[in-house]
């Protein structure tokens, strides 16, 4: 499995793509290039009406507590990955971690 940050990234990277063709359909659309498909433009404005607002300084706060939450999963898990290492070399497995 892809560590958080690299997953996150390739995420965010596919959902940039995904937007970018969606601007250039709509971009031919607008300007007369492709005739508009209106189950296609249905599809889009359900998908946005679905997306919530939020101004740039409140998504970043929820983004960094995510990631924040996320990070102290992940020291967490390794701490007791490394207590129980360490128990387990000490030949003190069989007794309580805590």
């Amino acid at each position: 499995p892809l560590p958080d940050s690299e997953s996150i990234a390739a995420s965010l990277s596919r959902l940039q793509h995904l937007v970018e063709t969606c601007h250039a359909y709509v971009e031919s659309v607008t300007s007369g290039k492709v005739k508009g498909d209106p189950q296609i433009g249905r599809y889009l404005a359900d998908t946005l009406s679905v997306v919530p607002h939020f101004s740039k300084p409140e998504f970043e706060r929820l983004f960094n507590e995510s990631v924040q939450d996320v990070m102290m999963v992940t020291y967490l898990s390794n701490l007791l990955r490394t207590q129980v290492a360490l128990a387990e070399k000490l030949g003190t497995s069989q007794l309580p971690i805590m």
